[in-house]
């Protein structure tokens, strides 16, 4: 049997660090800021009904992640030399699973789809549409979520005192895929990643200097900022000007600018009317979830899909791999297209007046999820920063169903029930031959 002594303590996140709670909180009001503080209104409903059912659906979203949170953190002890062997082992699939996602993608969008490395948005955007889905592509998007996992075993690793893989290495992979996203102007699938990489570095890691901590802020406010570059280059690139994207775009029609932003922009140079138009574009990219939402409770009479309108792809694979009949028409269900409607929009759309059960469950997932970390099950750590960066980004948006979300969550918990059963083989195997001592005397 193991020996007691060789046991040592062994954790996974700081328990405090980021909780979906207090980030549902934080975002909350960070909305509440942009909103007073951003040259642009919302629309308002007469109707108390929507406000009523996003603010019940919030309070389910809420106590579901309340539900299995531990009273206090357990403490979990494992041998050292197992620990290195499994997270070793993980490193490396994981590893191995992220750089074929990563080359897969690269040689679907080069050599099937004929992009160029360069920054034309529209037209490497329309060659990835019009080429339809092929095999490599289907492959590679299950496969480029693994990219983001070796620097979180790698984080596991040094929290332990364990040396696995190397920072630039496990980094640097990470850091390809959004990129690579860079050349299809996609600022969601840029950030759903980077924000989970930050994600991973403040939970995982036990102390975060203030100076690392500045550098993610004042970075991620660099990344915004080149995000608006990037959709100011393909604003050019069709022939439009930015005053003309403030009342024509859709997302801005519910959210639409005031006559101060005009005034700001009226004799400014162009660098801060660049920021400006910056600044208000993305506070009414992240604020107009909220009144699409009540607009869509407002017009939408379809029936309910059930499911079927968040979870589309699973729908799709199925007609794609066996053939199982699907609706495209599903996907224009909603009163108004290329929009976000919050977490809870396509909820909705499937569940109707349900969709506080549908938030509740949700949040419950992701507390199951969360316990079983602070229990020390590093399976479940990725599906935890994955969870951890829909919950940020759900006073906006579906991260569901926007931003490669079902994608990461799904190779996510494969991931895990491939560590459960990786984990398993080893126990199999002791009691077939037999418990082996853990140290034996020279003879």
């Amino acid at each position: 049997m193991t020996n007691i002594s060789q046991q040592a303590q062994f954790s996974l996140i700081n328990p405090r660090s980021f909780t979906p709670i207090r980030t549902i909180l934080l975002m909350g009001a960070l909305w509440a800021v942009i909103l007073a503080l951003a040259p642009i209104s919302i629309y308002r409903s007469d109707q108390l009904y929507p406000y009523l059912l996003l603010g019940i659906s919030f309070a389910a979203l809420l106590a579901g992640l309340a539900l299995f949170e531990p009273r206090s953190v357990p403490t979990i002890t494992m041998d050292p030399e197992e620990r290195r062997r499994m997270l070793r082992s993980l490193y490396r699939i994981a590893f191995i699973l992220g750089a074929l996602g990563i080359l897969m993608r690269l040689g679907d969008w080069i050599l099937l789809r004929g992009l160029q490395i360069d920054m034309d948005f529209l037209e490497n955007r329309e060659k990835i549409e019009s080429a339809g889905s092929s095999a490599m592509s289907m492959a590679s998007t299950l496969l480029v979520p693994f990219s983001l996992t070796p620097y979180i075993i790698y984080a596991v690793a040094r929290r332990n005192g364990d040396k696995v893989g190397k920072a630039w290495q496990s980094l640097g992979l990470a850091l390809l895929w959004p990129a690579l996203t860079i050349i299809i102007g996609s600022r969601s699938m840029m950030m759903m990643s980077l924000g989970m990489l930050f994600i991973a570095r403040m939970t995982i890691f036990p102390r975060t200097s203030k100076l690392i901590v500045w550098t993610c802020v004042i970075g991620g406010l660099v990344l915004v900022y080149l995000g608006g570059l990037i959709f100011l280059e393909r604003l050019t690139q069709v022939g439009l000007k930015p005053e003309g994207v403030m009342k024509l775009s859709s997302f801005t029609k519910l959210a639409p600018v005031t006559s101060e932003y005009y005034r700001l922009t009226a004799s400014a140079s162009e660098v801060w009317r660049n920021t400006i138009f910056i600044f208000t574009t993305f506070s009414q990219y992240y604020v107009h979830g909220v009144p699409e939402f009540v607009y869509q409770i407002e017009h939408y009479s379809g029936a309910d899909q059930w499911g079927a309108y968040t979870f589309n792809v699973f729908g799709r694979a199925s007609a794609a791999l066996w053939g199982v009949p699907y609706d495209p028409s599903v996907l224009n269900l909603p009163p108004r297209l290329g929009v976000y409607t919050t977490l809870f929009g396509p909820f909705y759309i499937d569940f109707g007046p349900l969709v506080p059960i549908s938030g509740f469950l949700l949040g419950a997932a992701i507390s199951w999820t969360r316990r079983c970390v602070l229990r020390g099950d590093i399976g479940a750590l990725s599906l935890y920063i994955a969870f951890t960066m829909q919950i940020i980004m759900c006073v906006a948006i579906n991260g569901i169903l926007a931003a490669y979300g079902i994608f990461y969550t799904s190779a996510f918990a494969a991931f895990w029930l491939g560590s459960v059963m990786l984990r398993r083989r080893p126990r199999r195997s002791l009691a077939a031959t037999g418990p082996r001592p853990a140290y034996a005397a020279p003879g």
